[in-house]
């Protein structure tokens, strides 16, 4: 059965999710900007109590007003012919599995259906099914999955900007994310697998990092900060002259995040979108707005399922909406038991979401702390190879240091392998030479302090 896109008043301001399992995330494929767009559109149609895929009906208008497309006069056929494309793609993805880390190749689409006759082209849709291999990072997801409101990625003008969205939207909590450039290249496709005289070539899009930098990462960095929820910078991890891996550091883009809100004028909560899917083809979403305004959460939940197994029941209603307004209405319909289950569930819910909060600040914290530590060590390499005393002063207050645990009968090597020592003479240089480490506790102390008072707060 095709699943249809109800029209919006502002789709751009509507909060739709994109729900994938972390392994699609990073799997490997190259899609174009066009490919991507309907790919993306598919993925907002899934809904998360689906237990198999459908047919879903996409109607180009709407994705055409969803991207802001209406002034490009070949994004109708661009789109239809980005689904048809799509059937020709296959995705590598990486898994664990009982017998080993196991490699996966699948198509992503395994039909795509139009209409060939000359509809307008406000009618124009095509009809698409994921390929069953797809099942297991799409549908009832558990854990391990990344989500994100499809409003981030709609004004990105590359593939390759929002392949780097999402994998650092899989961080956001931690913060900081690391890649061989290599890898990196491979997942968003910049690398990409082709057939040469029916042998297996890897083909390199950017082989100079420059062109890569400028290209891709620059872009990305721009892009990101103009249009999502998040920004970056990056570092550059070289092997001899050459650039081999790159760590991201990934920030809350607030300014875009003020914006969105003084946009959206009435952003959709979770409760009135999960209620308008049910009812939109009977009631309006101002209606269903009022209804979460005046009535208890479960009564209009009791009110809706109630109608909707009448129906299903095949119970002849004339005036479907009329009868959603009296049933929504009716505080007989709920079931005190039934409302102290889920209340007890709900708290049940919190707590498991604070306590994982919890782990995931402890991550950020260790994460940071890490950071820090590297960024000191440079520090001292660097204050140890312009002040060749600096040394011989350090060592001399670790071993007059009563908490330093300095033993004289050992060596200066010994005493170093001893985690009190080493932090002791590390405190020396720091002691010594305290106005090279400001930078440092200026960039991360605040950080610091900010998720250990998060931390206190739950």
């Amino acid at each position: 059965m095709s699943r249809a896109v109800a029209k919006k008043k502002d789709e751009r301001n509507v909060i739709k999710l994109v729900r994938k399992s972390n392994e699609l995330v990073e799997a490997r494929y190259k899609f174009d900007i066009w490919e991507t767009r309907v790919f993306t559109k598919m993925l907002t149609m899934v809904r998360k109590s689906d237990k198999d895929f459908q047919t879903y009906r996409i109607y180009l208008k709407d994705v055409i007003r969803e991207y802001g497309l209406e002034n490009n006069k070949d994004a109708y056929e661009r789109l239809r012919a980005g689904g048809f494309k799509l059937m020709r793609k296959i995705v590598k993805v990486i898994r664990n599995t009982e017998e080993g880390l196991m490699e996966l190749n699948t198509p992503i689409v395994v039909g795509v259906e139009n209409l060939v006759n000359n509809e307008p082209e406000d009618a124009k849709f095509i009809d698409v099914s994921f390929h069953p291999k797809m099942k297991p990072f799409l549908l009832s997801l558990q854990s391990h999955f990344t989500i994100y409101d499809v409003r981030n990625i709609l004004s990105l003008p590359s593939s390759y900007s929002i392949r780097i969205y999402e994998l650092l939207k899989q961080y956001q909590t931690i913060g900081r994310r690391k890649f061989l450039l290599k890898e990196l290249k491979e997942i968003i496709g910049v690398i990409e697998e082709i057939d040469v005289n029916g042998k297996k070539k890897y083909k390199d899009n950017y082989p100079l990092y420059g062109n890569f930098k400028q290209r891709v990462l620059k872009k990305a960095q721009r892009d990101l900060k103009k249009n999502t929820d998040i920004f970056f910078t990056f570092e550059e991890i070289k092997r001899g002259r050459a650039v081999n891996a790159l760590i991201f550091h990934i920030h809350a883009n607030t300014p875009w995040l003020e914006g969105l809100k003084e946009s959206t004028t009435e952003p959709l909560d979770e409760l009135t979108a999960k209620i308008y899917q049910q009812v939109k083809h009977w009631v309006s979403l101002d209606v269903v707005k009022s209804w979460v305004d005046t009535y208890p959460e479960a009564q209009i939940k009791n009110g809706v399922a109630y109608t909707l197994r009448q129906l299903k029941a095949g119970t002849d209603i004339p005036n479907v909406g009329g009868y959603l307004q009296t049933m929504v209405k009716q505080e007989n319909l709920i079931d005190p038991k039934d409302e102290k289950r889920k209340r007890a569930l709900a708290r049940k819910q919190q707590e498991q979401a604070e306590e994982q909060k919890k782990v995931e600040l402890d991550a950020s914290l260790k994460m940071l702390y890490i950071t820090i530590q590297e960024k000191e060590t440079e520090v001292i390499d660097n204050i140890l190879s312009a002040h060749p005393d600096a040394r011989e002063e350090a060592i001399g207050l670790v071993t007059t240091s009563r908490f330093a645990h300095y033993d004289t009968s050992l060596s200066l090597e010994e005493n170093m392998k001893n985690p009190l020592v080493l932090a002791s003479f590390r405190n020396a240089i720091k002691k010594l030479y305290p106005s090279q480490f400001e930078a440092i506790d200026e960039a991360y102390a605040p950080r610091v302090q900010a998720l250990k008072a998060e931390l206190a707060r739950l």
